[in-house]
């Protein structure tokens, strides 16, 4: 009994603590994706990243400062479970006929492009102040970003194999990047009803990533032909991770190259640098009715050191494994897949080993989006949100250019906050979205979630969000 008075004492404590919070809306997949929030809905440590206008909605004057927000994205319109379980779960041998079925569904025409990618944002420090007419801020986040890019050709080659005559593009782009921002934001009242914000940022480039490839396959009665061309731009981390593989014998990594790889990822290594902009407005039309808008990562990154491969070849032909019996028995023990393993291997060294390096500098865009909202009162503390991005550029986590409708509501049960909605349209299918925090007067944390139910539900392709903010203390 004594515990039970406890625990309602400690309850009614905390709601007398919450006092006049108002519930507030999680952007999720905004830091990501560049999508999912409202730009009309922002604040604080958000506004920064997402509409700096938003500066101004505090509610109350004064600073505040938040520490460790982490939040990550995966997947795509190559994210397909659906399919997946339907012809390649059951492990069993697939006829031409339902090769194509599936990449018809899954792909399209052979120009059609799928993606799959994460992110992984990580917000240290920022600190906002809020007065009357304008409000500043400043803020260091790490953001890791990567995407892949490919058409429907490796699958068909690797699933029909040689069943049928054919040629078939194969074409793929992967990139990665890993960055520092430090960002000042400012925002200031031009009237009681309108807003206006810029955040310029400065950015520092840890490690970079880039391959192209294009390329046919011809699989004839004889034999298999690829003709390629591609590109692979390394810096950082990542080219030193990559030269401690030997690709063609154990794909093992040195230990040189293992040690802290994921520390140099993240580390301020220095191998680019660039400046970014984000611009923003909001406007009360109505005193329930609050428009957003605002461009998000216009900017750029410039790598240094880049080392550039190219290749030596173009044409590799695969006729077969020729079968020596001799080498079978003295060299290899009559083992034949060490054998074949073998020979594939000193093919594929033939082809693909004579590789050029040349070293160069390389400037990428960061995935800039356009976003629109409006967020209108029911009353109290609840509110009604909608959102449309769009992505401006194919860059780093924007995986098409293809807008994206969010809908949403929120609400404040105490010192709970809860909301959710939907988000559909951009690379993907159809996505919930959900969360919660505590807000105890100047101390709060939350989390929210967001996951596609289904792959092929209103769009094609699976999405899944995490955010975790540990801290944000008002003075």
């Amino acid at each position: 009994m004594v515990r039970i008075l406890r625990r309602i004492g400690i309850f009614a404590l905390l709601v007398l603590l919450a006092g006049p919070v108002r519930a507030q809306y999680t952007r999720l997949s905004a830091w990501a994706a560049q999508t999912g929030f409202n730009p009309a809905a922002v604040s604080g440590a958000d506004a920064l990243f997402l509409n700096p206008a938003a500066l101004m909605n505090a509610g109350v004057t004064g600073p505040r400062l938040r520490l460790m927000e982490l939040g990550g994205l995966a997947g795509g319109s190559l994210v397909r479970f659906d399919l997946y379980n339907r012809y390649l779960a059951a492990g069993r041998h697939l006829t031409p006929d339902e090769v194509d079925r599936m990449l018809d569904a899954w792909f399209g025409s052979a120009d059609a492009w799928r993606t799959a990618g994460e992110a992984v944002e990580v917000t240290l420090l920022a600190l906002t102040h809020t007065g009357w007419w304008s409000a500043w801020g400043v803020a260091w986040r790490v953001r890791q970003q990567q995407r892949l890019w490919m058409n429907r050709g490796l699958p068909d080659v690797l699933l029909k194999g040689a069943e049928e005559p054919r040629t078939v593009p194969v074409n793929g782009e992967f990139q990665a990047m890993t960055y520092h921002e430090l960002v000042v934001g400012y925002a200031r009242k031009l009237n009681p009803d309108l807003i206006v914000g810029v955040a310029p940022r400065l950015l520092l480039g840890s490690h970079y990533v880039r391959g192209r490839m294009h390329s046919m396959v011809t699989v004839g009665t004889a034999e298999v032909v690829h003709r390629y061309a591609y590109t692979l731009d390394l810096t950082g981390a990542t080219s030193e991770l990559l030269e401690g593989f030997d690709l063609f014998d154990n794909r093992r990594m040195n230990e040189e190259a293992g040690d802290g790889i994921a520390r140099q990822m993240a580390g301020l290594r220095r191998q680019g640098w660039g400046l970014g902009l984000s611009l923003g407005a909001q406007y009360r039309l109505l005193p329930g009715l609050l428009l957003g808008a605002s461009l998000t990562d216009l900017g750029f990154l410039r790598w240094k050191n880049v080392k550039r491969h190219t290749p030596g070849d173009s044409v590799f032909a695969f006729a077969g494994v020729q079968l020596d019996m001799d080498r079978l028995r003295t060299e290899f023990d009559n083992d034949l897949g060490a054998y074949i393993e073998h020979q594939l291997d000193s093919l594929a060294r033939a082809a693909y080993e004579d590789v050029r390096v040349q070293e160069t500098g390389v400037t990428t865009m960061l995935p800039a989006a356009l976003h629109l909202g409006a967020t209108y009162w029911l009353g109290g503390t609840t509110r009604l949100h909608a959102t449309l991005s769009l992505g401006l550029n194919r860059t780093g986590t924007n995986g098409a250019r293809v807008p994206q409708l969010v809908l949403g509501a929120e609400t404040r049960w105490s010192f709970l906050p809860l909301f959710g909605g939907v988000l559909t349209g951009g690379d993907g299918a159809l996505m919930l979205y959900g969360g919660t925090g505590l807000q105890l007067r100047a101390w709060g944390l939350r989390l929210a979630a967001a996951g596609s139910p289904r792959s092929h539900l209103m769009g094609s392709g699976s999405r899944f969000m995490l955010l975790l903010s540990l801290t944000h203390v008002g003075f």
